[in-house]
């Protein structure tokens, strides 16, 4: 997904676009099935891989640096509910001592 996230994936240079008006082939042509379905399926990859999660790991570099872009893949897929559920999931596996780390700082 790293490789094929971007900004405007869609190529719309107007932010605001309704998906309805975007045509399906466009769409269909800068998201193929599978990056479509690595967007959609990732985290629930990730968990049943059992990989820990940990600061400056791959998951969190990429989502530092592609959160907003597979975000934005989503919108365009129609599937952002499913991408907050994703999100939600994910924050669940962070380990306590982790999170709380992360909230309050020394």
């Amino acid at each position: 997904m790293s490789t094929s996230l971007k900004q405007d994936i869609c190529g719309q240079e107007a932010p605001g676009t309704l998906v309805t008006n975007i045509k399906n082939s466009r769409i269909e042509q800068r998201l193929p099935p599978e990056v479509r379905y690595a967007c959609l399926y990732w985290i629930q990859h990730l968990q049943k891989s059992d990989a820990q999660l940990y600061d400056n790991d791959q998951v969190h570099q990429f989502l530092q640096v592609h959160l907003l872009h597979w975000l934005e893949a989503l919108g365009w897929m129609q599937k952002i509910s499913e991408g907050i559920l994703a999100i939600l999931s994910l924050e669940a596996q962070i380990p306590v001592s982790l999170y709380r780390n992360a909230r309050n700082p020394d």
